[in-house]
């Protein structure tokens, strides 16, 4: 039983080249290789508490407001125009132009190609719209900026889930919960896996 919202039940590309080691699918040869996050220094030492503070999380609704301001702040660019534009892309969604939404973030990408919440909204459209191999391009980009992106790491388990790579989907897991121990439906999710392990090579 699959305890995460089953968001990316439609990315069910050839994920099976994915990286033994790390369950991770293989970086694109996009030339996106090299990105890393272009956050400055203080709001990196912020990142970090945050996340120190996450993994140390007493319960689910501790964690879960942690969550929230990581997020907030992943959503802050660094530039005004750039977080105006993104904040647009909520609007063009919220009144059903998934279209126009994409075309703001394409820019995004463009103008911050470090900014990963612009990649992790883009691809998240584009599973929505059936377009698997970009929805994927962006979420291994989002991963490869901020490893610790616990939403990311979240559909690509359902992802793995979705394809029968029981194995990797747990790894993924795995990390998320080194991450975020308290994530919603993380234990579970878990459990489901390890449960249905009879009879499977995991």
């Amino acid at each position: 039983m699959r305890v995460f919202v089953p968001f990316v039940l439609l990315l069910v590309i050839a994920v099976g080249s994915a990286s033994a080691d790390d369950g991770l699918p293989p970086p694109a040869s996009s030339g996106r290789e090299r990105l890393t996050s272009v956050v400055p220094a203080d709001r990196t030492a912020e990142l970090n508490d945050l996340f120190a503070r996450l993994a140390a999380a007493r319960d689910r609704r501790e964690a879960a407001a942690i969550e929230t301001e990581i997020r907030r702040r992943w959503a802050s660019s660094g530039s005004a125009t750039s977080d105006l534009m993104l904040s647009w892309t909520q609007k063009a969604v919220a009144a059903g132009d998934a279209a126009g939404a994409l075309d703001i973030l394409d820019e995004l990408t463009v103008r911050q190609p470090a900014f990963a919440e612009a990649y992790y909204r883009r691809g998240t459209l584009h599973l929505l719209a059936g377009r698997l191999s970009p929805a994927l391009g962006d979420f291994q980009t989002v991963l490869r900026i901020e490893p610790r992106h616990f939403m990311a790491m979240k559909d690509l388990a359902v992802l793995l889930e979705d394809i029968d790579q029981h194995e990797r989907a747990l790894e993924v897991l795995r990390r998320l919960q080194a991450v975020d121990p308290h994530f919603d439906g993380l234990s579970e999710a878990i459990e489901a896996i390890v449960a249905g392990s009879h009879g499977r090579d995991i």
